[in-house]
């Protein structure tokens, strides 16, 4: 049985745009986890959203929505201030993470349709309290894990095994066997191109 594991960030607009491919996968491969990794993409940047880069990452956003289809609201209503860091929502799946571990995926689902479609600021963490309490978790608890050592850590091992592998490109997506990775798909496949890769590599076994 192989395990899928999938390098990603949940404020990266390919990785938005994956999103209904990792879905397939789970409905097309259900005796496989898929194990989400997330990456350092524009995990400390302190650049206010200027001009520039505003027209650089609708110009992504547009690519993503006629490569893929997924929806977003191109408006981008986020206050003048607005970092685009993306440490705290990563931290808010870790810490989902240790109370319901198997809506994971559901979760960082959940945090890319509010900040891609809806405009939500995914840096305000009142914003990422409010989409959790969407689900069954207990929000003290929720925020001091959010907040604490030891997310803090497991976010950093995420990192550290991006930087390991040399992943670069987001999405990537790997199998894993014991302590071996194979590479699949670097940056965006539609399914059918990663259904193949998975089958190739299965042939190859």
């Amino acid at each position: 049985m192989q395990q899928f594991i999938y390098f990603v960030s949940p404020m990266c607009s390919w990785c938005w745009g994956f999103s209904p491919v990792i879905q397939k996968l789970q409905q097309a491969y259900p005796e496989n986890t898929i194990q989400a990794v997330l990456t350092p993409f524009r995990i400390d940047t302190n650049q206010l959203m200027d001009k520039s880069l505003r027209d650089y990452v609708m110009g992504q956003w547009r690519n993503v929505n006629r490569t893929t289809g997924q929806p977003f609201d191109f408006n981008f209503s986020m206050p003048e201030d607005f970092i685009y860091n993306t440490r705290l929502a990563c931290l808010s799946i870790k810490a989902f993470c240790k109370q319901l571990p198997q809506q994971e995926l559901e979760f960082l689902g959940a945090i890319q349709y509010s900040f891609y479609t809806e405009n939500k600021d995914l840096t305000d963490i009142n914003v990422l309290m409010d989409i959790a309490n969407c689900y069954s978790i207990n929000e003290k608890t929720f925020m001091e894990d959010l907040q604490g050592r030891e997310v803090q850590n497991q976010l950093e091992q995420d990192f550290d095994l991006c930087r390991k592998l040399e992943v670069q490109s987001y999405p990537t997506l790997m199998t894993k066997q014991e302590d071996s990775y194979t590479m699949l798909v670097s940056g965006y496949n539609p399914f059918e191109s990663v259904v193949t890769k998975i089958n190739a590599n299965l042939d190859m076994e």
